[in-house]
């Protein structure tokens, strides 16, 4: 393999990659200025900072010895795959904090030997900071647990 060939300069690129694809999908959407921030303002901006972090990924992995690529594994692949697909089906009719906790459930899966009773306290932890922040503190429109027939 070359010496470029390396989990730092490949992580660059995915940086660069998605940075640069988010600013393609992006460039109709109105930046606005500072004082008045149009619905572009924010995303744009998180763009034009994955691909700074790219480029600094990147090149840091030309510099450097950095680790070799290693062949990927199918189990945290499919475990947090999961876990994304759990929490948006489960989020609308089950509430966020069955979201949380069926997304934590299937994210636990990723590593073998995992007690799935040790997740129980950072799902409780997690599910309550998400109900004080997005729903009580911001106001958003999300319930907490299922909603009764009726």
């Amino acid at each position: 393999m070359p010496r470029w060939f390396n989990q730092d300069t490949l992580a660059g690129a995915l940086f660069l990659a998605i940075g640069a694809g988010g600013l393609v999908a992006g460039r109709s959407l109105n930046v606005g200025t500072a004082d008045a921030m149009g619905e572009g303002y924010v995303p744009l901006a998180a763009c034009w900072l994955m691909v700074g972090l790219g480029v600094l990924i990147a090149a840091g992995g030309l510099r450097a010895s950095a680790p070799a690529v290693e062949p990927g594994r199918l189990r945290p692949l499919l475990a947090v795959t999961a876990a994304v697909l759990a929490f948006a089906f489960t989020l609308e009719p089950l509430g966020v904090v069955v979201a949380i906790f069926a997304s934590a459930l299937c994210a636990a899966r990723a590593v073998p030997g995992v007690a799935l009773r040790s997740v129980l306290l950072p799902a409780i932890v997690l599910s309550l900071a998400v109900l004080a922040i997005f729903v009580w503190g911001l106001g958003l429109p999300l319930h907490a647990l299922p909603r009764l027939p009726g």
